[in-house]
């Protein structure tokens, strides 16, 4: 880089107001990882920080790239704590992205101007007395303005009906997608079927199984490979290990190699109850790979609700059966239609597309 251009970074970082990226808790998950994207992007065009509500249990971030601080484990120091940092830091870009109404609801009391919430969910409570408190931080939240973005039409009509009737910006999570396409190929043959995500309840893990066992018995050479791993995983193993299918069965545990697990089997399926958006089945469509999906209203924002891709709700399982026999006779079609998408896509989920849509908000932010 030329000495004019690196003069300039640091004049804009200067003159740019700070992002503090807020999450409840730096780990090692998806959405803690993407800030890496951000950092990236924005290093020496803004001076960058990260707050951990809680302390961090592990450095992922490059402190020679953002400077990171933390609260407490205890409620109280950690609020506290929190909301003296957002006094000293007022008149910057706070960018919230794990993080409830009651942090929220602090950040505005503290008098932060330029607050932006990210949604990443469709499940803001699980209780009754959940419900209650949050939605009465939410409720006072309301009388402050801040920019609320969202991961997906799907999460913001949640929110603007279950939480506050708020304009959403729909911002879909960006991804690394060359790592994927270098991986895509058209697929001739079914061979390998697969599950990628978290063995938890409302995945729907079983219901994969049991598809698998529908028409294993007449395709003998189809084998079934589960990524991932969850309280569920043992259960699940129980489960596999009594089919008369077992040994074509194969839980692998997590992969860290996902472009290469999507690649290396003819077709996805993933029946998940509830997401705000759909990240594997982005990464499986930039490989080539077919998908076969549940009604998540999320999943039709990636795939346009291609009819042949939506075996319907898995709470119903004799229709989706239906649905996913006939889906298998005609699997070509499948790999044909995913072929031919996965160019919008790339182009559709490029996390410079991502970038592109964040930076327009922090420069439209007073």
């Amino acid at each position: 880089m030329k000495i004019r251009e690196l003069q300039q970074l640091r004049v804009n970082a200067t003159q740019n107001k700070p992002i503090h990226y807020v999450m409840w808790e730096i780990g090692v998950g998806g959405l803690e990882l993407s800030v890496k994207h951000y950092i990236d992007h924005f290093v020496g065009r803004r001076r960058l920080f990260a707050y951990s509500l809680r302390p961090v249990g592990k450095m992922i971030y490059d402190d020679s790239k953002i400077s990171v601080m933390e609260g407490s484990r205890g409620n109280w120091h950690c609020y506290r704590r929190y909301l003296r940092y957002c006094c000293r830091h007022r008149n910057e870009i706070f960018h919230l992205m794990n993080v409830g109404p009651l942090v929220v609801l602090l950040t505005l009391l503290a008098g932060v101007r330029n607050p932006v919430y990210h949604i990443h969910g469709t499940k803001h409570w699980h209780t009754a007395a959940q419900r209650f408190y949050l939605k009465s931080a939410w409720w006072l939240a309301s009388v402050f303005r801040f920019t609320v973005v969202a991961n997906s039409i799907h999460s913001a009509s949640v929110f603007r009906k279950k939480i506050l009737p708020r304009h959403s910006t729909i911002i879909y999570n960006g991804f690394e997608t060359r790592r994927f396409s270098a991986k895509k190929h058209k697929r001739e043959e079914l061979r390998r079927m697969g599950y990628a995500g978290r063995l938890n309840k409302g995945k729907n893990v079983t219901q994969v199984i049991r598809l698998f066992e529908e028409i294993a018995d007449r395709h003998p050479r189809l084998e079934l490979f589960i990524a991932g791993d969850g309280p569920l995983r043992a259960a699940l193993e129980k489960r596999a290990a009594g089919s008369p299918f077992a040994s074509r069965i194969v839980f692998l545990g997590m992969v860290k190699d996902m472009p290469s697990f999507f690649e290396s089997i003819d077709l996805l399926v993933f029946l998940s109850a509830h997401e705000s958006f759909g990240n594997v089945i982005v990464e499986a469509l930039l490989t080539g790979l077919p998908v076969l999906t549940s009604t998540v209203p999320a999943f039709d924002e990636i795939h346009g609700g291609e009819p042949d891709f939506v075996l319907g709700d898995p709470e119903n399982f004799e229709p989706v059966r239906n649905k996913f026999v006939k889906a298998i006779e005609k699997y070509p079609t499948l790999a044909e239609i995913a072929w031919d998408m996965s160019d919008a896509i790339e182009e559709k989920f490029s996390i410079g597309a991502h970038l592109k849509k964040m930076n327009e908000i922090y420069e439209n932010l007073h």
